[in-house]
C-alpha cells in the first residue's frame, strides 16, 4: 500500500541536499532525470548537488544544459555564473551573468557574482558598482560588505570602507567577518592619517628670493634615482590597468550598447532591449569616467615626480 504522505523524489533529494549527503541526494536526482528529461527542478538540483561535490566542471554542464531548458529564467544564468568564477573563466562569468540581469534586473545574487568576476579581471569600478547594486537590493548580503570592503582597503579607499564596512555590521550583526575587516581598515586608516601631517607649510620669502630653482637639475645620487624609477614604474602600472579597461568599455560595451539604441530606433521587435542599453551605457559612462580618474591622478604623480627632477618641467 503506498502512503499517500510521502515526500515526492524531489523532495526527497532537496532535503538531502539541505543535510550535506550529497552523495544520496545526487543518486536521487540522477533517477528523476532518467525517468523525466525535461525535469528543470531535478537538473537545477543536480547543478548544485554536483557544485556541492565539488565537481564544478560537471556542475557547469548541468547549469549550461538548464540554460537552453530554461532559457528565460534567471536562475540557471546566476549559477552558471557562480561556477565558471570558481573555474576562474571570468570572462565567461560576465558574459553569462549579464544575461541573467537582463532577465532579472532585481536579482541581487547576479550583481554580487559579476562583482566578483569583475573585480577578479582588475576592473575595479565596475565590480565596486555591481557590489553595490547588490547590497541596494538586498541590504543584509554580509559577503557583497565583506568583498566591497576588501576591494576599497585595496584600493586604498580607507575612508570608504570604514563608511561601508560600519553599515554592513550595523544591517548584518550576525556576521563575524565583518567587525574584523571593519577594525583592519580602521586601523589603516588611523595609520595613514597620524602620518599625514595636519600642519601647512610656511615659505622665508628671502629665502624664496635667494633660490633660482631654474638653474639646473636636481643632483640625485643612484639610491634615489632607482627609488623614483621603481614610482615611476608603479604608476605606470596603474595608467596601463586603467586604460585598458577604457579601450574595452570604449571597444565592446559601448558600441554594442550604441548599436542596440540604434536598432530600436529603426525596428520595433528590438524596442524592448533600449531601456537596458541605456541604462548599461550610462554605467558604462560612468566607469570610464572613474578610469579617466585614476589616469588623470596617476600622471600628476609623474608630473610632480618629474618637477622635482627639473623644476621647469
Amino acid at each position: 500500500m503506498t502512503d499517500a504522505n510521502a515526500a515526492s523524489p524531489l523532495a526527497v533529494a532537496r532535503r538531502l541536499l539541505q543535510e550535506r549527503q550529497a552523495e544520496d541526494a545526487l543518486a536521487v536526482i540522477q533517477e528523476i532525470i532518467a525517468a523525466d528529461q525535461d525535469s528543470r527542478e531535478a537538473q537545477d538540483l543536480l547543478g548544485m548537488t554536483l557544485f556541492m561535490l565539488k565537481r564544478f566542471e560537471e556542475s557547469r554542464d548541468a547549469f549550461e544544459h538548464l540554460t537552453r531548458m530554461d532559457p528565460r529564467n534567471a536562475t540557471p544564468y546566476v549559477n552558471l555564473g557562480a561556477v565558471l568564477n570558481v573555474l576562474k573563466d571570468y570572462q565567461g562569468a560576465t558574459k553569462v551573468l549579464r544575461n541573467a540581469i537582463k532577465r532579472d534586473k532585481k536579482c541581487s545574487s547576479a550583481y554580487y557574482n559579476m562583482g566578483i568576476a569583475q573585480r577578479a579581471l582588475k576592473m575595479n569600478s565596475m565590480a565596486i558598482s555591481a557590489y553595490r547594486e547588490a547590497i541596494r537590493l538586498e541590504p543584509e548580503m554580509a559577503d557583497a560588505y565583506v568583498n566591497l570592503g576588501n576591494l576599497y582597503i585595496e584600493m586604498n579607499n580607507l575612508t570608504q570602507a570604514v563608511r561601508l564596512l560600519q553599515d554592513g555590521v550595523d544591517k548584518c550583526p550576525a556576521s563575524k567577518k565583518l567587525p574584523v575587516i571593519l577594525e583592519k581598515a580602521k586601523q589603516a586608516k588611523d595609520g595613514i592619517e597620524v602620518d599625514a601631517s595636519p600642519l601647512g607649510r610656511l615659505v622665508d620669502e628671502e629665502e624664496l628670493q635667494r633660490r633660482n630653482i631654474r638653474t639646473a637639475p636636481r643632483q640625485l645620487d643612484a639610491v634615489t634615482r632607482n627609488e623614483e624609477r621603481e614610482s615611476l614604474h608603479v604608476l605606470g602600472k596603474r595608467i596601463r590597468r586603467a586604460t585598458r579597461p577604457i579601450v574595452e568599455l570604449i571597444g565592446t560595451d559601448l558600441q554594442r550598447q550604441l548599436h542596440i539604441i540604434d536598432l530600436a530606433a529603426k525596428q520595433h521587435d528590438q524596442r524592448n532591449e533600449a531601456p537596458i542599453a541605456m541604462e548599461e551605457m550610462e554605467q558604462t559612462l560612468k566607469n570610464i569616467d572613474y578610469l579617466r580618474g585614476i589616469v588623470r591622478e596617476a600622471v600628476g604623480e609623474i608630473r610632480e615626480g618629474l618637477q622635482k627632477t627639473d623644476p621647469g618641467f
